[in-house]
């Protein structure tokens, strides 16, 4: 079994827990971005559909 591990110079334990906090930050604010823009994709659909009614 083959196991690669990443060692860069200069890059300590703190510094790597700290990346991988700030990925997993980025990724929750992405994962709610892209869930406020389907709702709202779904609020414009909704619109549409009203105005279509009306005309």
């Amino acid at each position: 079994m083959m196991t690669t591990q990443v060692k860069q110079k200069g890059v300590n334990k703190d510094m790597q827990e700290e990346m991988v906090g700030v990925l997993t930050a980025i990724s929750i604010v992405s994962k709610r971005l892209a869930n406020r823009l389907s709702q709202l994709d779904v609020q414009n659909e909704k619109k549409g559909e009203k105005a279509h009614e009306q005309n």
